[in-house]
């Protein structure tokens, strides 16, 4: 048991923790608080939410085992993504500010009807419960490598703290101590950096010391189609990812919410860029490990120990917070755009705000029994990722974009690319040579977007004719 590693991350605890309680207190009085922050976040509350809800188990753990077992182009492409995606995101977040939708459903309801809110909620919920998930594993390798306590038992405590302090305090308390959790995170890296570098002989040694192939478009798999299925998930996740949605809703206005988008797009690269140079010391250094954990066992093993405590604490720390995000996002969708509106019908604050509550919960008891399904972190963010791609983002990008673009096209690439998600990843993968699916259903998704709606709006102008 290493206890000095566990002292900086329960500090941080117990901090973050604290604070979250202190701003729920101050902050939440209503279910469109809890969900929104009242709209009134400072720039660069906002950023820093922004970029802790990106940088969590995806990065410390999936972007580990890619860079570990795939090589460094293969992490930066993983790493650019978000930014590639987030330059269209650019061009549309004041309109998703003016919009002033809660939630991607209720704006689906609005442009495309009732039937595509609810499958946009469906599949929302499926791919968040699935990256949610992958914060709970994550977290729990860092309680397993300073504590000694099998993974399983490190799953389980973190998800307890994760559920914890999202049923507290929602959005509000999320973000500021996102914000909190960004700064961190950024300076326990650029102190981390020099420090491996000197014990490789510099940044031209530690190139040396790396194969030659894990430079190359395929990589150390000699695969170059696994590049491409992770740049297309996750730049499509990121054009259409909800709690972008949701955090540009909660920026002052619409000019707050692009200067937010445009720092964050900056901040992701410089942020993405340290991660994956932190990472790839492992290749040399680190042979035979699990290569979900390359980043924390460089933190244990090659950092003094107050920069290896500070990293496993922030890794800690953006885990909690993106899991935060998107098991708050997922039980927003449900409650807001089916249980009130359909079944409950029940108006009443204090009845919306207990239960947006009571399905955090239920979200993360789900997150928890789904982590069991996938070996390794890797394989939940392809699942999540490209469902969700597929599903959500090229009806949320036409909606905003395209003017001809019809409910008919809207509702056909949701089923069309969702369900085609669903069924590669679950179920026809392995016995495709494991191609992601995101190859396959977001072309699909598009495609049917733009077929049915080109049909259907033809259909019209004759029958207006």
């Amino acid at each position: 048991m290493h206890s000095g590693y566990l002292w900086f991350i329960v500090a941080y605890l117990v901090v973050v923790v604290a604070y979250g309680l202190y701003i729920s207190k101050k902050l939440v009085k209503t279910s469109e608080g809890f969900v929104t922050a009242g709209r009134s976040l400072p720039l660069w509350i906002v950023i820093g939410t922004l970029i802790a809800t990106w940088f969590g188990g995806g990065s410390i753990t999936g972007c580990a085992n890619i860079v570990y077992s795939r090589g460094i182009l293969a992490g930066l492409i993983y790493q650019y993504s978000t930014p590639i995606g987030l330059l269209v995101v650019f061009l549309i977040a004041g309109k998703i500010r003016a919009a002033e939708n809660t939630t991607i459903p209720a704006l689906f309801k609005d442009k495309y009807g009732t039937t595509a809110s609810i499958l946009a909620t469906v599949f929302i919920v499926l791919s968040y419960i699935g990256i949610t998930s992958y914060q709970f594993k994550g977290a729990g390798y860092v309680i397993n490598i300073v504590t000694g306590l099998p993974v399983e038992t490190g799953t389980i405590i973190s998800a307890v703290i994760i559920i914890l302090l999202t049923v507290t305090g929602g959005l509000a308390s999320v973000a500021y101590t996102d914000a909190i959790s960004a700064l961190f995170v950024f300076v326990s890296f650029l102190i981390a950096i020099p420090c491996l570098l000197f014990q490789s002989g510099g940044f031209s040694g530690l190139i040396a010391q790396i194969p030659h192939e894990y430079f190359t478009w395929s990589g150390a798999n000699n695969n170059s189609l696994t590049n491409w299925g992770v740049l297309v998930a996750t730049a499509f996740l990121a054009m259409g990812d909800q709690n972008l949605f949701i955090r540009f809703n909660a920026a002052k206005n619409r000019k707050e919410a692009t200067k937010s988008c445009a720092l964050f797009i900056v901040g992701a690269v410089i942020l993405g860029t340290m991660t994956v140079l932190i990472e790839a010391f492992s290749i040399p250094y680190l042979k035979g490990i699990r290569p979900d954990t390359a980043l924390l066992m460089i933190a244990m093993h090659h950092l003094p120990f107050a920069v290896g405590g500070l990293i496993l604490a922030a890794a800690v720390s953006f885990m909690i917070t993106t899991g935060d995000s998107f098991m708050l996002s997922a039980a927003t969708s449900v409650a807001h755009d089916i249980v009130t509106p359909y079944i409950t019908k029940n108006n009443d604050e204090a009845h919306k705000l207990k239960m947006v509550r009571f399905l955090v919960v239920a979200c993360g008891i789900l997150a928890y029994i789904l982590i069991a399904k996938f070996t390794d972190v890797l394989g939940i963010i392809m699942y999540a990722y490209t469902v969700y791609a597929a599903a959500i983002t090229p009806a949320l990008v036409a909606a905003f974009t395209w003017r001809r673009v019809t409910p008919a096209g809207g509702i056909c690439s949701i089923i069309i690319g969702g369900s085609s998600a669903l069924v590669w990843e679950l179920w026809l993968k392995s016995g495709f040579n494991n191609i992601d699916g995101a190859l396959i259903a977001v072309p699909l998704s598009i495609l049917t977007l733009i077929v049915v709606s080109l049909l259907t709006s033809l259909k019209t102008t004759e029958a207006e004719n």
